[in-house]
């Protein structure tokens, strides 16, 4: 389908390249019809929604909450014109024999999440996501029914959040599937990026993962230039899926 204001291509499946390509051929036509002159696909109407394209992989399996396509969509799309306008990662690393990281400064704090926490998570989340690529805003009622379902994965241990003197400053969402530690979103509001505080929100969810027996971290769904991807490759982290996201210049 097309998102018309936006001039987005989502929400689609293909079962072979022929009818993928004449049905996302159609899905540009609308929006050119419309004056889009930048179309970008794939993504479910905004970044809060599923996005992107698997476009590498090795044999590491899926995990929950990430894009699961057939690698020859890529080719759909490449053929059509599109060219890759971003590219993200999720890394694979062992946590065995990782140490605990200190912050930098005693008014720093760290905590798990509590139950009555969404509000707060969803307030650090507007400012701290705002300079992503393709970022829009969201209502917290929209937001409150995309994490409902994830309220049952957030361990108090593993979904972390910092304040600086008291005041929200940012919050790590991991959760396990198996052995697995899945190092998910994680954002530090501006003020405070220079006090290494995403490092020691990764690093005590790792360590909080290994007093549970999770000996594997994943860390999902970086953006390439992402601060978080400096972080991860300091655990000798290896990439385990590539994703592509595409657009047509009309």
């Amino acid at each position: 389908m097309i998102y018309s204001e936006q001039g987005y291509v989502g929400c689609f499946e293909m079962t072979d390249k022929d009818s993928g390509k004449h049905k996302v051929q159609q899905y540009v036509n609308e929006l050119i019809k419309l004056g889009h002159k930048r179309i970008i696909a794939p993504i479910n109407g905004s970044t809060w929604h599923t996005y992107r394209l698997v476009s590498w992989t090795d044999s590491e399996p899926a995990f929950p909450m990430e894009p699961q396509n057939p690698i020859w969509y890529n080719e759909v799309f490449l053929e059509l014109g599109f060219t890759p306008i971003k590219k993200y990662r999720s890394d694979i690393f062992s946590t065995e024999n990782i140490i605990p990281l200190k912050s930098r400064g005693s008014a720093i704090s760290y905590r798990g999440f509590r139950a009555d926490d969404l509000k707060l998570i969803y307030d650090i989340a507007i400012r701290g996501f705002d300079e992503n690529f393709l970022y829009n805003d969201i209502a917290f009622e929209e937001f409150s029914r995309l994490y409902q379902p994830l309220l049952p994965m957030m361990d108090s241990d593993l979904t972390i959040i910092t304040e600086v003197n008291g005041q929200p400053a940012g919050f790590l969402f991991s959760f396990a599937v198996e052995n697995k530690l899945i190092l998910k979103s994680i954002t530090v509001l501006p003020e405070y990026r220079s006090l290494g505080i995403g490092s020691v929100l990764i690093n005590r969810a790792i360590i909080a993962g290994q007093q549970k027996g999770f000996n594997i971290a994943i860390a999902a769904l970086m953006s390439d230039d992402n601060y978080s991807r400096a972080i991860v490759a300091k655990y000798n982290s290896r990439k385990i899926r590539e994703y592509t996201l595409y657009c047509l210049e009309v």
